[in-house]
């Protein structure tokens, strides 16, 4: 692992393609080794083959996407999820698309004693049955699921019926899941867009349906469009 590391590193002085003798000379191992590395990274997607010749693959590339895009989408929504947070006292959450799934990459806990907080942090979940799901699919930030899991009585199952629930987000302007993920977990999300207008994340809050009422939902996402 450490020379697989070392021989992808051996590409960050501007050379952009590299041969096998020249990792070898570069990470100090015999030509060999280093043709077997670059054979392993590049059925990976890290290392892609021109000729004899190597360079980073798409691999590389995806991840590093994920990373910046994740920062800077967390450097610029702490303020307002924090903001979200204190006006509503309940758990904001922002997500992002990864894969066909949705990602949720920050948090900032309810004040309540009774929480919708189960770690959310890093965890994956299916968009259909969420509220950022839905944003993300609404703008055409996430593909819709080919397959539509039941979780609980109230998931959305077929593909007529998220359809028709994806044209109602864009209406609005902002998602709702009623105990769609878990009986009693209720959300509102709206879609968080960069400079071009291009829909990169969801901002959320979530919380029991004995407080996020139907009255309170509208008034929850106009706070989190506002933030």
């Amino acid at each position: 692992m450490d020379r697989a590391l070392e021989l992808l590193t051996s590409f960050e002085d501007g050379r952009a393609e590299l041969g096998v003798t020249e990792m070898a000379r570069a990470i100090g191992v015999h030509k060999s080794t280093a043709s077997r590395l670059a054979a392993t990274l590049e059925r990976a997607g890290f290392l892609a083959r021109v000729g004899e010749r190597y360079r980073l693959g798409t691999e590389i590339m995806r991840l590093g996407s994920v990373a910046l895009r994740n920062f800077d989408v967390l450097t610029a929504m702490r303020g307002a999820m924090e903001k979200v947070a204190q006006a509503t006292g309940e758990t904001v959450n922002l997500a992002v698309p990864e894969g066909e799934d949705v990602l949720n990459v920050a948090e900032v806990p309810s004040s309540y004693i009774l929480t919708s907080s189960t770690g959310w942090t890093g965890r994956r979940t299916r968009p259909h049955a969420t509220a950022n799901g839905k944003v993300l699919m609404a703008y055409d930030a996430l593909p819709v699921p080919k397959r539509l899991e039941r979780y609980t009585p109230a998931t959305i199952t077929t593909r007529k019926a998220l359809g028709e629930e994806l044209e109602t987000v864009r209406a609005r302007g902002y998602a709702v899941a009623v105990g769609e993920l878990e009986d009693a977990l209720v959300a509102v999300a709206t879609p968080v867009f960069d400079g071009a207008g291009t829909c990169v994340a969801a901002l959320s809050v979530s919380g029991p349906s004995s407080r996020l009422t139907p009255e309170r939902l509208e008034v929850v996402a106009r706070l989190c469009r506002d933030a």
